[in-house]
């Protein structure tokens, strides 16, 4: 089931200008996108799906999504 977009969900909300995907087995959420993708925009993905050796090697820029939407550096 891994990886295939018939195991994934999609779900809009709020000012309707993203779009959040999940995995339909357990509900983590894999990735959000723009509904209307631009040159250099913004798109988030859901590290801890990933083997935690790859996170070690990623530059991790954490984000207040909830409330400031600004980076927390």
């Amino acid at each position: 089931m891994e990886g295939h977009p018939e195991n994934t969900a999609e779900y809009i909300w709020g000012d309707k200008t993203l779009r959040t995907v999940r995995c339909k087995t357990c509900g983590c959420v894999t990735h959000w996108e723009p509904l209307a993708p631009e040159p250099g925009g913004k798109h988030g993905v859901n590290l801890n799906n990933f083997d935690p050796r790859l996170q070690e090697s990623v530059q991790i820029r954490r984000f207040d999504g909830a409330d400031t939407w600004t980076f927390i550096e």
